[in-house]
């Protein structure tokens, strides 16, 4: 999704009424930022926060200048596989937290995450916005497995939860009135064609959202609008019927057992719950649980 112009229309993603996400996850770290702090510094007085998937910093430069107080020593490492927005991020959180030692690696986190050094501070591990539910539970219990390889038994892991709710607030958070998110998952297939040398027809596909209540699992997919084929290098030919799909994107939606099941299996703790006023959004906090 993200190169630069995949970049360009998340941001305007992030900015839209319906995607509520941003919102309660703001609401969380306003209102209840200083007891995050509070609790691991009871813990630790020097603290080392890698973010997982760190984006452009919006958030998290206001999280960082919440908790900055409450430590001796402060550092930063955002991790993310889009160095355009790695400079973004870099640049947010310079404006709004001075003073605060900050590195960005860029690459994929999976890879990156693993070649971190030891270190003799507490580590906090980010993983904000929703993107735990690119994974299914099963999938998520592997991931909290990755983490807690660079976990002491003190250090954190902080992960948001976008919990179920009404379906209609849901599917209109992937299928905005403006059609930004149309164009987001479109601009794969553009992507395909500059750097993979395939000639899609982007008018000939279009977006289509799809939530299930029963798993929690919203879905994005394009469709071809008619009969057609798609040609890649070295002769690979991609026959599409009309109106089949491209499957293109999972982001679940966490019912409570989810989460206790996710921690169980993994062997982690659940410390600390923060939610937002209307509980339909959540910071867990976890730790090791050797």
């Amino acid at each position: 999704f993200y190169d630069e112009k995949g970049d360009e229309l998340f941001q305007q993603i992030m900015q839209l009424e319906e995607y509520y996400l941003p919102a309660c996850e703001m609401e969380i770290i306003e209102t209840q930022g200083k007891q995050i702090a509070e609790d691991i510094s009871k813990e630790h007085r020097k603290l080392q926060i890698v973010e997982l998937g760190a984006g452009d910093g919006s958030k998290t430069k206001h999280f960082l200048k919440k908790i900055y107080p409450f430590f001796q020593q402060l550092e930063y490492i955002a991790l993310d596989i889009s160095p355009n927005i790695l400079e973004v991020n870099k640049s947010e959180v310079e404006n709004h937290v001075c003073g605060l030692k900050q590195s960005g690696i860029a690459g994929n986190y999976f890879e990156t995450y693993k070649r971190l050094p030891d270190t003799t501070k507490g580590r906090f591990v980010l993983f904000l916005g929703a993107n735990i539910g690119n994974f299914l539970n099963a999938e998520a219990i592997v991931f909290f497995q990755f983490v807690k390889s660079k976990l002491n038994k003190t250090d954190y892991f902080l992960v948001s939860f976008d919990l179920v709710k009404h379906p209609r607030k849901i599917i209109k958070a992937y299928d905005d009135s403006l059609g930004i998110t149309r164009q987001f998952n479109l601009n794969l297939l553009a992507r395909i064609n500059r750097e993979l040398g395939a000639d899609f027809n982007i008018s000939k596909f279009d977006h289509f959202p799809f939530y299930n209540p029963i798993t929690g699992i919203t879905s994005s997919h394009l469709f071809s609008l008619e009969n057609q084929k798609v040609h890649l290098p070295e002769g690979f030919v991609a026959e599409f019927n009309a109106f089949e799909a491209i499957s293109v994107e999972v982001s679940k939606k966490f019912f409570w057992s989810d989460i206790e099941e996710i921690a169980l299996k993994s062997r982690m703790n659940i410390r600390e719950t923060y939610c937002d006023k209307n509980k339909e959004y959540a910071f867990v906090m976890f730790n090791n649980n050797k």
